[in-house]
């Protein structure tokens, strides 16, 4: 076949076209995943942000004992278990309190604090999976065609 004047071979049509075609599954597949949600794009709300004042501090060299703040939801003063450290008396925190019912046991948490639901990743997991797939194929077409009959140079040989 001639491309612009230029004889093509059919073995490199079929590669071009298998390059595509595994590109532009590779890309479908992404699209899926991401619109799917499996990258982790959670819908759960974590709560309001809200200002409180801590009641009682701790220092941070006792492990596990939380903090008590107080900050005001609904037209209430309420008390919580704050899971920092290391807070004085009458020191403002931002605190993130759950949506709903505020039981007795309330625990909160810093509103700065990483949930562990991030999606700086996800542009860079998606390309990997087209990459990844794009390998794949290449590796494939690889063992497919088997080894080559002639040998290497005698310059490139190991042994």
């Amino acid at each position: 076949m001639r491309i612009w004047g230029v004889l093509i071979p059919p073995g490199y049509l079929r590669w071009a076209a298998a390059g595509t075609g595994v590109v532009v599954l590779g890309t479908l597949i992404a699209v899926l995943v991401s619109a799917v949600g499996l990258f982790g794009e959670s819908q759960e709300d974590v709560g309001t942000p809200t200002l409180a004042t801590v009641v009682a501090g701790v220092s941070c060299d006792r492990v596990g004992a939380p903090e008590t703040v107080a900050f005001t939801a609904a037209g209430k003063v309420h008390r919580a278990k704050f899971d920092g450290c290391g807070h004085a008396k009458g020191e403002p925190v931002d605190v993130t309190v759950p949506d709903g019912p505020l039981t007795e046991d309330l625990i909160v948490h810093a509103a700065d604090a990483a949930v562990g639901d991030s999606r700086d990743g996800e542009g860079l997991g998606l390309l990997l999976i087209v990459v990844s797939g794009m390998a794949g194929a290449g590796y494939a077409f690889l063992l497919r065609r088997g080894p080559r009959t002639t040998r290497l140079p005698t310059a490139l040989r190991l042994a």
